[in-house]
């Protein structure tokens, strides 16, 4: 009784209900309503559209929830959801497969960075951890400004105000040192932020690259973006983490109160392997040989959709299932899929210290409505977690155990499955510097809590939850 119960509240049995509602439909018109065919003709039509959809959704060798979720788009809005879904997943996406040759992996983690990423592990001299936007931009653009051979800049959101200006006078320095100046942007993080105007200026200074354009035609493969945040000078020091290009993350404006984000610069042979990222990207795919040399160790990361490897979600797996002492983690946004769930459930289970810092004050209230949903669930099977009250929490960091998995990667589902993302596993000094700056935001923050949901708030978490994969 129990497993036919489960059975007929299950998604899998819903989608049989409505393609066979469908389809009794369409037989009832073409037997009993004759002088309806047209009707019937414009039914089976649906249902032929609907259902080819569905099976295009299922075969597209997706994860399980994002396939369910896209079915369900699909069948609750004929014809119009089989063609959004044609259209956002149609045509050829960028693999930007990155290679790198005549490297040495001394362990598993970094073997399986080399076989999924083409990365592996980097040797580098020095690492800088960033707490705040002003240190972050204040080194990033001295160092832009010492360049001599090139400098490669990969954001998803580049915007107009202090910041860019601040960027640009940087790039003039370094191309009147003879620099080569390469850049990509998202089409969309950055649709309206920046204009002609600020487009104009960066191809007066360098090559720039639009990734998945905005246009108000048909635009294919526009739910695969460019997330990278990637800074790279003469091959010698590489950026990376939340920030993007634009006032609030240097709190030059503070729309949301205070902005928490947090990055962490690599100098050394790492640094050459972010370059591989960024031109694997410019350049749908790039090889490059491994350098030798530095004093410490890391594991450069980066994920694109169409390899289908969901490395940075594999990796997070795994040392979260690992992790025998502590798991804190920075996100904007938290809607993880069944195998991260049960891997930071099963972690605080056994005694680690789980705790994750999310925004109280939201930049997207449907993401901030689908984290306080999925917080709500977690925090009840023993993983704790808190809102940064002073503003938004934009920080992208994971501390586990003794190692620092920090980057452009959110603990969401956009992040595993759809975005094209990037990062770095780090230990030592700069995984301590990252344990303090989160129990500084624990100290700022508040007990995640929440009391009785209205019915129309329950209703409204509902939909979001089915719809997450595809958001």
């Amino acid at each position: 009784m129990r497993k036919l119960t489960k059975l007929l509240f299950s998604l899998n049995f819903l989608y049989v209900l409505l393609i066979a509602a469908e389809t009794a439909a369409i037989i009832f018109l073409c037997l009993y309503l004759p002088a309806f065919m047209s009707v019937a003709a414009a039914f089976a039509g649906v249902w032929l559209v609907t259902v080819i959809a569905a099976v295009c959704a299922v075969v597209s060798g997706g994860s399980a929830e994002t396939n369910c979720a896209a079915i369900l788009f699909i069948v609750a809005l004929p014809v119009a959801g089989a063609v959004i879904y044609f259209i956002t997943r149609a045509g050829k996406r960028k693999c930007c497969r990155l290679k790198v040759t005549g490297g040495v992996s001394v362990n598993g983690e970094e073997r399986a960075a080399q076989l999924y990423c083409g990365t592996g592990g980097a040797d580098y001299d020095k690492a800088v951890y960033f707490k705040s936007g002003a240190d972050y931009f204040s080194t990033l653009f001295s160092e832009i400004e010492r360049a001599q051979k090139y400098v490669c800049l990969e954001y998803f959101i580049v915007c107009r105000g202090k910041i860019f200006a601040r960027l640009v006078s940087a790039l003039r320095t370094a191309k009147s040192r003879g620099a080569e100046i390469k850049i990509i942007i998202d089409g969309i993080g950055s649709a309206f932020k920046a204009g002609r105007r600020e487009y104009k200026t960066l191809k007066t200074l360098g090559e720039v690259k639009i990734f998945n354009r905005l246009s108000p035609l048909v635009c294919t493969g526009i739910n695969n973006r460019d997330h990278r945040k990637i800074a790279v000078v003469d091959g010698r020091v590489a950026f990376t983490g939340g920030f993007n290009i634009a006032d609030e993350y240097a709190n030059i404006t503070s729309p949301l109160g205070y902005w928490k984000d947090t990055g962490v610069a690599l100098y050394g042979c790492a640094a050459k392997v972010f370059g591989g990222m960024f031109f694997a990207m410019w350049n749908d795919g790039y090889e490059m040989r491994a350098e030798s040399g530095g004093k410490y160790r890391c594991i450069p990361f980066c994920d694109s959709p169409p390899s289908r490897t969901a490395y940075c979600e594999n990796a997070y797996l795994t040392a979260i299932s690992a992790a025998k002492r502590r798991v804190h983690i920075f996100t904007p946004y938290f809607c993880t899929g069944e195998k991260l769930t049960a891997a930071l459930v099963s972690a605080a289970a056994r005694g680690v210290d789980v705790r994750i810092i999310i925004p109280h004050i939201p930049d997207k209230k449907y993401a901030f409505e689908l984290s306080k949903a999925c917080a709500a669930e977690l925090s009840l099977r023993g993983v704790k977690f808190y809102e940064y009250t002073p503003g938004f929490m934009h920080a992208k960091s994971m501390v586990c155990d003794d190692k620092l998995y920090i980057g452009s990667y959110n603990m969401d589902i956009r992040s595993m499955r759809l975005n094209y993302e990037c990062g770095v596993v780090l230990e030592g000094k700069v995984c301590e510097q990252a344990e303090r700056d989160f129990w500084e935001c624990v100290r700022l923050s508040a007990p995640f809590t929440e009391g009785k949901l209205s019915p129309p708030r329950r209703a409204y978490r509902f939909i979001i939850k089915l719809l997450a994969p595809l958001m």
